[in-house]
């Protein structure tokens, strides 16, 4: 609405139709990594199933099924109201900590920063590597506009807004730089998955590796 009215029609359809796209693959690569960690935790027997029964896309990976439900119930659980939303919302931000706290403690026993940081040396696939993984962490800072749209509801949005904006982006940067930082510092960088790093971090030293293998 505020495009619409400062700019005009044509930049705010824009404007609303790149914040759909960012939303869409946004949900898509949030499903995705967590159907990445769900096969992690399962010794890959969910993608060794899906292959034997539906075959792979091109012959590199099958559908992923577990994305596509994680997506559909996430549409059903908004389809229920904002109340419930944020509910679930609330509960997978608890989990999301409770997980982040586990990593960073335990982790930090497995730690060696001289054989995966020193012996390796500095920027080992070069500013390539970097901008790569700066584009990746892109998707931690998508979202924050929507707290923009709760103005009306703050009770001081000049100043309240703002804050938590800032707050938000500190809280998700500090996230970001911990867990690479732990990641990096266990596994060896040649040996990091791209699939389900964190999991697999574990697993590289024969801890919590095939949990829900049966």
């Amino acid at each position: 609405m505020y495009s619409y009215v400062t700019v005009g029609e044509f930049i705010a359809f824009f404007i609303g139709w790149n914040m759909v796209l960012e939303y869409l693959i946004g949900s898509a690569a949030s499903a995705a990594a967590l159907s990445a960690t769900f096969d992690s935790l399962s010794n890959h027997a969910i993608t060794d199933s899906l292959s034997s029964n539906l075959g792979r896309i091109g012959g590199k990976n099958p559908p992923d099924i577990i994305a596509f439900c994680i997506c559909i119930i996430m549409a059903c659980i908004l389809s229920f109201g904002v109340k419930k939303s944020v509910l679930f919302n609330n509960l997978l931000n608890a989990m999301n900590l409770v997980v982040f706290a586990f990593m960073i403690g335990v982790g930090v026993f497995y730690v060696d920063f001289q054989a995966n940081w020193i012996d390796v040396g500095f920027l080992p696939y070069g500013w390539s590597g970097v901008f790569s993984g700066a584009a990746t962490c892109f998707y931690a800072f998508v979202g924050f506009d929507i707290i923009a749209t709760t103005g009306e509801e703050a009770n001081d949005p000049t100043k309240s807004i703002p804050v938590a904006i800032i707050l938000s982006m500190l809280i998700a940067l500090v996230a970001y730089v911990l867990s690479s930082t732990m990641l990096t510092a266990i596994v060896p960088y040649y040996e990091i998955t791209t699939e389900a790093p964190l999991p697999d971090m574990f697993g590289v030293h024969g801890r919590f590796a095939g949990i829900m293998e049966w």
